[in-house]
């Protein structure tokens, strides 16, 4: 399939996160056994058939989607190139050039049956409801100027009654305002923080050590010191929101800095790897930690999958429901620097068989069999980027949760990082004075699904549940 190519020209070096290659490649798993249409997922919860047994007419899950999947008959040749598996060094030529062609082309397909699904899903999922509001933002990446001012404009439209972020840069006041090295190595002004309209920041991600572990201390202190709750360095976060107790499980895929061990605990899970799998055990535990210490609500928050990549990998599919049978409730995720569709899933319900076109799980939690549902963000994209790209890398979504027992409903509003100065907007408003923020907005309406997308005018209009 053609790619669509770069507007712009890119500035390579300086966002090649470490020039390396790809990991080993998805085994090409058994197509599905019938080529019928997906089913369809009702926004409501279905109605149980009293006359069946419960989940007499499931099959075994891993037989199924996203276990079960064909090939992507348009892979491009840098499908595969993927930094985050770990496996290939920056000396590696082939595999470095073949990721720089990514980084400028983006892998814009998938798997088929992964295109059926959120085709499937995406027009489906319930808009935001009744209920807490948890808002969530993209990576926040270094952006060079305006660090005081960058988010006024966007300011008015990240509301809820708890906002979150990650913060994917240092922001030590012990260090140097630079990017530097390959790869590449963020300090951001600290005056960033007066710009975030944030009140939770996760602070592990894959440049958590740019400014080595001195950096990372520093950044958290001063992060905390500005009256951000801080997740991910040493720690999780538990947060009391309108007497609701939510934990917060921060974890990212590694670091970029290979050559430096730290003495922080950044709660690392090898998401990217395939051969073998990484293994979720640690993920398991201290959600189940969580509940035990009295959480009602227990939020994931993943910096992972495959860069430039428009859609998550089956294998990150197949991670998530397992997240979500392991007690989340809400799976918020950052990494690609694209925005990848969201989905609801169903814990413990019997009569939403899985498969393409529904996500649905039995609890793996010791006496849970409570039915509800939780809302999964593959990719929120970006907040900030540092340098001109394409429009789908200046563009992300603030993600939106509402829950009252379970999630309740779901939502997204597209913003776009401007030039001159530098500043994050609501897309829609951009959108009046720039044909291709306009095309952006309806190719995410495509990509997402058009019937959970909250406008900003709505937003500031008072319009929301």
């Amino acid at each position: 399939m053609p790619v669509t190519p770069p507007r712009r020209g890119l500035l390579l070096a300086a966002v090649l996160f470490g020039a390396s290659a790809c990991g080993a490649d998805e085994s090409d798993s058994a197509p599905p056994e019938a080529d019928a249409a997906p089913p369809a997922v009702d926004a409501d919860v279905p109605t149980p058939d009293a006359t069946l047994e419960p989940y007499s007419d499931w099959p075994d899950p891993t037989t199924v989607f996203p276990y079960v999947y064909s090939p992507d008959p348009d892979l491009p040749p840098y499908g595969h190139a993927r930094w985050e598996t770990e496996t290939w060094e920056s000396n590696d030529v082939t595999q470095t050039a073949l990721y720089l062609r990514k980084l400028i082309e983006h892998y814009t397909t998938a798997e088929p049956e992964v295109m059926q699904h959120f085709a499937a899903t995406g027009p489906t999922l319930p808009a935001l409801a009744e209920g807490l509001v948890l808002t969530f933002a993209g990576d926040i990446l270094w952006i060079g100027e305006n660090w005081n001012a960058f988010a006024v404009p966007v300011a008015p439209y990240i509301t809820g009654d708890l906002r979150i972020g990650n913060l994917e840069t240092a922001a030590s006041p012990d260090h140097p305002v630079q990017k530097m090295g390959l790869p590449v190595r963020f300090n951001a002004d600290p005056a960033i923080f007066d710009a975030l309209p944030f009140d939770l920041l996760q602070l592990n991600n894959n440049h958590s050590l740019d400014a080595d572990d001195e950096g990372l201390t520093a950044t958290k202190a001063e992060a905390e010191r500005r009256g951000f709750v801080t997740t991910g360095v040493d720690t999780h976060a538990t947060v009391d929101v309108k007497g609701s107790r939510i934990a917060f499980l921060s974890y990212t895929w590694g670091v970029n800095r290979r050559d430096l061990t730290s003495t922080h605990d950044l709660f690392v899970v090898p998401f990217g790897h395939l051969e073998p799998r990484a293994t979720l055990d640690r993920i398991q535990t201290e959600i189940a930690g969580a509940r035990a210490d009295g959480a009602e609500y227990v939020v994931v928050l993943l910096h992972w999958g495959y860069e430039f990549e428009h859609f998550p990998a089956p294998h990150f599919l197949q991670m998530a429901r397992e997240i979500v049978a392991f007690g989340a409730d809400v799976l918020a995720a950052q990494g690609p620097h694209v925005v990848q569709p969201a989905e609801l899933c169903y814990v413990n319900h019997p009569e939403v068989v899985p498969g393409i076109g529904t996500c649905s799980v039995r609890s793996q939690a010791p006496g849970d069999d409570r039915a509800r549902r939780a809302a999964i963000f593959y990719s929120l994209g970006n907040f900030t980027n540092d340098t001109p790209d394409r429009i789908e890398v200046e563009t992300g979504i603030l993600g939106r949760v509402s829950l009252d027992g379970d999630v309740t409903g779901m939502a997204y509003t597209p913003v776009v990082l401007r030039q001159d100065p530098v500043r994050v907007e609501a897309a829609d408003l951009a959108a009046g004075a720039d044909e291709e923020v306009r095309g952006e907005i309806e190719r995410l309406e495509r990509h997402l699904g058009a019937g959970w997308r909250l406008r900003a005018e709505a937003i500031v209009n008072g319009e929301m549940p």
